[in-house]
């Protein structure tokens, strides 16, 4: 026998190697054409991070206002007493109506406290509110 006929696979084992590589060739070719091809953008979306900064922003703000809000409630309804020197000379001592005095200054510093807590609050919650629901709109 021939050297080559002995290596050379027989004309039908030739015909099913045919076979099976038209068929895995369809196959790629198929399977090329279903895959959609995903496109991404490279970069930052300036919008996204804009509404989530603005959104990160308010919400520390409104809490911080809130926590700012409950401090100055406490102080209006248990205002901070005056301060008294103990190691003051009786002389030097203030009177009873500036002790007073200086405890009813406490505690309309601490109705303004709530009401500049109360509009910071009024005014970055809706703020807050608005960008987040943008930011829900482009997801």
């Amino acid at each position: 026998m021939n050297e080559c006929a002995k290596i050379a696979p027989a004309p039908k084992q030739m015909e099913e190697i045919m076979a099976t590589v038209k068929k895995a060739a369809a196959k790629k070719a198929v399977a090329k054409k279903t895959v959609p091809v995903e496109t991404r953008h490279v970069g930052i979306d300036w919008r996204s991070l804009y509404l989530y900064a603005v959104c990160l922003i308010t919400l520390l703000v409104v809490l911080f206002s809130t926590v700012a809000l409950i401090n100055a409630i406490m102080n209006a309804v248990f205002p901070d007493p005056a301060y008294v020197d103990l190691y003051a000379k009786p002389e030097n001592a203030p009177s009873a109506a500036a002790l007073a005095q200086q405890e009813e200054n406490n505690q309309i510093q601490a109705i303004k406290n709530i009401f500049s807590s109360f509009t910071t609050i009024a005014i970055a919650a809706p703020l807050y509110l608005y960008h987040w629901r943008q930011t829900k709109k482009s997801a």
